[in-house]
Order: C-alpha cells, then structure tokens, then sequence
C-alpha cells in the first residue's frame, strides 16, 4: 500500500508586538486556572494582517490589579470604580492595542497570543 500527503500552506503567524484591534467576542472558557473569559479582536492593521483574529486570557476577576481589570480599563479607556459591573456590550466593538506575544503549546505548536491591552492611542 502506498502511503503520501502532501504539506499545505498555512498563514504566516502575526509577528509579535503591538497592533490596533476591534473588540469582537468574549467568551467563558474553563482554564488551568479556572474560569477564564476569552477574549478574540480582529486586527486592524492597514497590512497583510488586517482582519486576522487573535485572542488571549484572562482570569474571570475582575479588580484593578487583576489582567481582567487592566484589559476592561484599558478597552473602556478609563479606571474602574469599586462595584462597577461590566457586561460583554459594554466592551465590544470597541478599538484598542494589543500585544501579541508567541507562546509555545505542548504540542510544540507556536501561537500569537494577545498578551495585554492597552487603551487605542489618541492622535495629535
């Protein structure tokens, strides 16, 4: 019996560094280290990346020391007050930086992962 299969190209992986994006989903997910929400942008680059969605994770706690508190500040482009409660529509659609940095999976895979968020820079 004859065995072959052929290699398939694949996207380039999104360069590490900071690129504007678009809020566009949050999703519960459960985590290593329990709930977590998933938060996914499309990529609004002007470049061969523009439209590329990536994601990262953030312990579902929700405090201004906390990456979950850091990342919904700097979408909403404002501190948060003690007791605010947040929802997904007050967060999406909204522009803003991301950080992408790769991690390695255990499978050896490397993946583009937002790795923090910061507020979209004001033009002056």
């Amino acid at each position: 019996m004859e065995w072959n299969v052929t290699c398939e190209e694949t996207e380039a992986l999104v360069p590490e560094g900071q690129f504007s994006a678009i809020l566009s989903e949050i999703k519960d997910v459960q985590s290593q280290h329990g709930m977590s929400a998933r938060f996914e942008f499309f990529l609004t680059t002007d470049d061969e990346f523009e439209g590329r969605k990536v994601s990262g994770l953030a312990r579902k706690k929700l405090s201004e020391n906390t990456k979950l508190g850091r990342w919904v500040a700097a979408i909403l482009g404002r501190a948060l007050n003690i007791g605010e409660k947040v929802n997904a529509e007050d967060l999406l659609n909204k522009e803003c930086m991301v950080t992408i940095k790769h991690n390695l999976g255990s499978n050896g895979q490397v993946f583009a992962n937002v790795q923090e968020i910061q507020p979209m820079e004001v033009p002056f």
